[in-house]
């Protein structure tokens, strides 16, 4: 076995170790320098308070062998482009993430994730005006040599996507699917096959991981992840985008959004965005302005023979504060009534009622379930109104 798949299989070992999960791997991956010492070195994990007794038995037992050698061959099979956090090409920016993950496949080029990159996100269900924005803007990122990065899903995703195309920056599409699911979203064969041959596809799911709802916010935090700054062209206020924008905030990166004509109701989540202190562009110059504290300006000149600057600063503006990720809106709702739950609901809701504001990653090892299984979970309670999330993937029961 090579190098790249040692550390691959390593990575694999520890997504399936019990007890582990995001918040855990990462500071077990910056301590050691492979993913392979790290397993090898399973037996300290307790004393550098890197995981439970009971995690690092599980770990030396090879409990997680079954699952990750299923993994394995059936990404390899698959012909899959495979990135180990400690390939040279892996995200920097992804690692300094509070919950990153261990590997990464892909197909296309992977160079595209050395470039800077801007999300750009907004409504499946988007009218002809966005579509245009999104189009326009897409397309000037990338012949500036900005690659644009968005989530494949139907309406905006897409549109950015192909725009991007057009431009030597190109596009990176993150999946909240396994990179072999090639029938969602639907009629999509002709992009997908664009983005490989001239970009980038990506994900951190298994192969065959279909498109579970419970997917999609862990999708959002990578297109935040990889990104210096993300842009929201359409959006309702109920808008999946608005994750998108929250998680950017709490991630430090830039937030934006385009405004839209006033009272058009498909764009009321960009002003609300842009109340909450999100800068209002209009252009890719205006992206270029809002980021070039990120940006490398030498990337910025690899157009076909001209060469492209940050422009200036057309007009003095108070400069907008980046958006802060929103508070908790407390609901109507009574106090959650443990003796109406049952498994896995009722678990996770013990440990929050005695362990009280608690990261994912310690409800499912109180819970006693896979931090998969408990993200599916809470993600349910939290639209019953049983649970508040709090930034950081922090959560805790509705108290009153």
């Amino acid at each position: 076995m090579g190098s790249l798949h040692e550390e691959y299989f390593a990575c694999l070992a520890l997504r399936y170790t019990p007890g582990l999960g995001p918040k855990s791997w990462s500071p077990i991956l910056r301590h050691y320098s492979s993913a392979y010492k790290a397993l090898k070195d399973a037996a300290n994990w307790p004393s550098l308070a890197f995981a439970s007794e009971k995690s690092s038995v599980a770990a030396l037992k090879e409990v997680w062998r079954a699952k990750a050698e299923k993994e394995y061959r059936e990404a390899v099979r698959a012909g899959f482009g495979i990135l180990p956090w400690t390939h040279h090409q892996f995200p920097v920016l992804l690692k300094e993430l509070p919950d990153p993950p261990t590997c990464l496949y892909y197909y296309g080029d992977p160079e595209l994730l050395g470039n800077p990159a801007v999300g750009i996100v907004g409504s499946r269900n988007s009218g002809r005006l966005g579509l245009e924005y999104a189009s326009k803007i897409a397309a000037d990122l990338a012949k500036f040599g900005v690659t644009v990065v968005s989530g494949f899903a139907k309406g905006i995703d897409s549109c950015a996507h192909e725009a991007a195309l057009t431009g030597i920056g190109s596009t990176i599409a993150v999946l909240g699917t396994g990179l072999d699911v090639e029938s969602y979203p639907p009629d999509s064969a002709w992009l997908r096959n664009s983005v490989i041959q001239s970009g980038l596809i990506l994900s951190e799911f298994p192969p065959g991981t279909k498109p579970f709802a419970r997917n999609f916010p862990f999708r959002n935090r990578l297109i935040s992840g990889l990104s210096v700054g993300v842009l929201v062209v359409e959006a309702g206020i109920a808008s999946g985008s608005l994750i998108t924008a929250r998680l950017a905030a709490e991630q430090g990166r830039e937030v934006m959004a385009m405004p839209g004509p006033i009272g058009d109701s498909s764009f009321a989540g960009c002003l609300k965005l842009i109340k909450e202190g999100a800068s209002l562009v209009e252009t890719a110059e205006d992206v270029l302005i809002s980021i070039k504290h990120a940006l490398d300006t030498s990337v910025l000149k690899k157009t076909a023979g001209e060469e492209h600057k940050l422009p200036a600063k057309k007009v003095a503006r108070t400069p907008v504060k980046q958006v802060s990720a929103p508070e908790p809106v407390e609901a109507a709702v009574p106090p959650v009534d443990l003796a109406g739950l049952e498994p896995p609901e009722l678990d996770i809701a013990r440990a929050l009622d005695v362990g009280g504001k608690l990261h994912i990653d310690e409800i499912a090892r109180t819970a006693g379930v896979d931090v998969s299984v408990a993200g599916a979970v809470i993600l349910g309670m939290e639209v019953k109104g049983m649970v508040v999330r709090f930034p950081g993937m922090y959560y805790d029961l509705r108290r009153s």
